[in-house]
């Protein structure tokens, strides 16, 4: 069944999806009345020794990790009034990069400069995780974090450079892992309202966390958002692009008897969820004698742009401590189903007649191109791990065996005009892979000295992986395209990556550290192998991208309350896999269409940057200041292949970020909390081009700039938030002849209570 047509009841079903509300509001009310724990106070201090992490997949301190970490708090989040895209979590970090589209199909994450393969089934350059457990890959919405994953967040792990060792696959720039709230031995929670204005979102989110025994507890949350506005417009169909409507249902159990800790978790979250949209923009030449440019947000569709999300999965998270050591179970299955639409020509046949007629132009388009995907991907993850210690305490060691699977079923649409010449209505392209991964992993940390460390981490991976596809006619359902469209291959690839690192401790909480290391980015298969008439082929197939880094950082407490981290690096990549494109552009002679990007390997590269972050708290009053701030310099080069001496593309030169948040006590027990949040990049490029092609097109300067106010008394939060606070507006993305704009300034009210 087409995509456009699989979810025609789901808005139907939305008036009813107001039950797991009521569900959890029978929940939390309750829970305030035997509420027992309070939230920290505003002169409790967060020091590196308070902050556990599990950046080497065992507990420790973060002062003491030697890599360049950061770790993100749920209450971090809270001030800033919570996080539901990549840009919310993760924007103004060191050396991160969200290629944010404008829709959760195709954002992408980088760090370090890691390639990018946006609008492909590529897999992340940076290892995505939950809970510990692989969440990335297999299909076109595989290289991002879902709204799902973003809702109550206990802390966010944030491991730049080469992850290979401990995180297996594609972890070539880092691994990011968003570890989920626990149930906890107390009772607690939250219900969290707000509304803004711009584009008419309310958006709820409730949290009760129940102490039912000694040994056990139990958490559920519910987050809804519905939404009956928008920035991005469809004049022409009466659609709105930025769509939010969706509900998700999260609840755990916890039980701890003695030495065992175990969680059982069951989630479900589904909604539509901002479409794929561009702004047709193009300069004037040869069918375009005078150029066209579309309105910034409000575009003349012939096909109703959608994207609509689902996510399905369980969790068994298992901790035993023995007398030698302690062993970590994680069991994960997760399903990920996507649907999307939109328009490959970016007009409709009534506006096209009109500008043929005043001469604006004089190509040959055709109106009705539109393209249909749907995917289905379930993974599967089982991770052992055992640690301990010996020697006294000298030796710390690991070892850990992972099994990953997982199975990808979708199929892209390709939809035109029927003509004389050429009677077909489109075609369709199923494509099913299979992934099957196998690894052996483990450590060996020795203290040479008290204060000297000489570490090592191994890993060796075996992948089978496999991919059957065709083309055929929508209306014949015979097979179309030829040859070049018969996807049938399968590989078996091996890899074994390692970190050797040197680490010294010249005094408590402060760590210099040198390393090399190396990594792996998986290899796969082509989902849209375009069009026939398309000047660049898309292969089917792509080989796993391999890389070898060296990093020097130093990390550590400065004075009381203030910590900080530096590093600088480089990291030489070979086969790297990057986002192409197969040369069409609405407008060409031989393929008059939005460009379909493909992944492919383009030889070796060299990646080289500098980092630096520093938190502070500082007592002001009888309130307290929190301040962070991060910058990072980046700078990549394809060194050998086809695309020798281009810049690698979607790496800003700068990125840089400040966070600032003011808590001050006004009496009777109310708080102010004041928090802004300013992030910005300069430098880089969109697109690798052909040699001999015109030079590719900058990337904007931006600078974001967000803002809230908030009162808090006896557990209830009210205020005022705005987001892009001086309504920037800048291209997150520009090609030939399409442009993907950012959203305008927005503001709203948020409700809060907590106990």
């Amino acid at each position: 069944m087409p995509a456009a047509h699989r979810y025609s009841g789901f808005g139907g079903r939305i008036m009813i999806r107001w039950w797991p509300l009521f569900v959890c509001s029978a929940l939390t009310v309750p829970g305030a009345a035997f509420a027992q724990a309070a939230p920290p106070g505003p002169d409790q201090e967060v020091s590196p020794t308070d902050i556990v992490v599990t950046a080497r997949r065992r507990e420790e301190r973060l002062a003491d990790v030697p890599t360049a970490a950061t770790v993100i708090d749920g209450n971090s989040i809270a001030e800033r009034g919570g996080a539901v895209t990549p840009v919310d979590l993760l924007g103004g970090q060191a050396s991160v990069r969200i290629l944010d589209t404008g829709s959760p199909m195709t954002n992408e994450i980088s760090l370090r400069g890691s390639p990018t393969t946006r609008g492909t089934t590529g897999d992340p350059s940076v290892g995505l995780f939950r809970d510990s457990g692989y969440i990335g890959g297999g299909g076109i919405s595989g290289r991002s974090f879902a709204r799902i994953d973003m809702f109550d967040i206990g802390r966010v792990e944030i491991l730049r450079g080469t992850q290979g060792a401990l995180y297996g696959r594609n972890a070539v720039g880092g691994a990011i892992n968003i570890v989920s709230a626990r149930p906890e031995f107390q009772n607690s929670g939250f219900v969290d309202a707000r509304y803004a204005f711009g584009n008419d979102q309310l958006q709820i989110q409730s949290v009760a966390n129940v102490e039912l025994s000694d040994t056990l507890a139990a958490r559920i949350g519910v987050d809804y958002v519905t939404q009956s506005g928008g920035f991005f417009r469809n004049d022409y169909l009466g659609k709105t692009f930025d769509r939010n409507d969706s509900t998700g249902i999260r609840g755990q159990l916890r039980w701890r008897p003695g030495d065992t800790d175990i969680v059982v978790r069951g989630e479900h979250w589904a909604g539509y969820v901002p479409a794929i949209v561009f702004r047709v923009t193009i300069e004037p030449r040869a069918g375009f004698p005078n150029g066209y440019v579309q309105p910034e947000r409000t575009y003349p569709w012939s096909t109703d742009g959608f994207a609509h999300q689902e996510v399905n999965g369980g969790l068994l998270d298992i901790t035993h401590n023995f007398s030698f050591g302690t062993l970590h179970s994680i069991t994960q299955y997760r399903q990920r189903i996507a649907d999307y639409a939109l328009d490959v020509d970016g007009i409709n046949a009534d506006l096209l007649a009109q500008l043929r007629a005043n001469g604006t132009v004089t190509s040959a388009i055709d109106p009705n191109q539109a393209q249909i995907g749907h995917e289905n991907v379930q993974t599967f993850t089982q991770d052992v791990n055992l640690t301990g210690n010996a020697l006294g305490g000298r030796l710390e060691w690991l070892a850990g065996v992972e099994y990953f699977r997982l199975r990808s079923n979708s199929e892209q649409q390709s939809r035109r005009t029927p003509t004389m010449a050429n009677p077909s209505p489109g075609a369709r392209q199923p494509l099913r892979t299979t992934f099957d991964s196998w690894a052996l992993y483990g450590s060996l940390d020795f203290a040479l000295a008290e204060q000297v460390h000489v570490i090592g981490e191994v890993r060796q991976s075996r992948d089978d992986r496999s991919a059957q596809s065709s083309r055929y006619d929508l209306a014949t359902g015979l097979p179309s395209g030829g040859s070049g469209f018969v996807v049938d291959f399968g590989t078996s690839p091996s890899n074994l990556s390692y970190n050797a690192t040197l680490a010294w401790h010249p005094r408590d909480e402060m760590t210099l550290y040198g390393k090399v290391g190396t990594s792996y980015r998986a290899g796969g298969f082509n989902q849209n192998l375009g069009v026939p008439e398309q000047p660049v082929p898309i292969p089917a197939a792509y080989g796993d991208e391999t890389s070898i880094s060296y990093e020097l950082g130093l990390r550590g407490r400065l004075v009381r309350g203030t910590t900080f981290s530096l590093a600088t690096y480089q990291t030489n990549a070979d086969n790297i896999i990057v986002s192409l494109s197969n040369g069409c552009f609405i407008g060409s002679p031989v393929c008059s269409s939005q460009g379909i990007f493909f992944a492919a390997n383009a030889g070796k590269a060299r990646t080289r940057g500098a980092e630096g972050e520093i938190n502070s708290r500082i007592r002001v009053g009888t309130g307290s200041l929190t301040l962070s701030g991060s910058l990072s310099y980046q700078k990549g080069r394809v060194t050998a292949g086809p695309f020798d001496g281009q810049l690698l593309p979607q790496i800003p030169r700068w990125t840089f970020g400040i966070d600032a948040t003011l808590r001050h006590p006004l009496g009777d027990g109310v708080m102010l909390l004041v928090n802004a949040n300013y992030n910005g990049q300069r430098g880089g490029i969109h697109d690798l081009v052909a040699p001999g092609s015109p030079a590719p097109f900058d990337m904007d300067r931006i600078d974001l700039a967000d803002a809230r106010v908030m009162l808090q008394w006896s557990g209830i939060e009210a205020g005022l938030f705005v987001t892009n606070l001086t309504n920037e507006t800048y291209d997150v993305y520009r090609g030939a002849s399409a442009r993907r704009l950012n959203p305008p300034r927005n503001w709203g009210i948020q409700l809060g209570y907590r106990w």
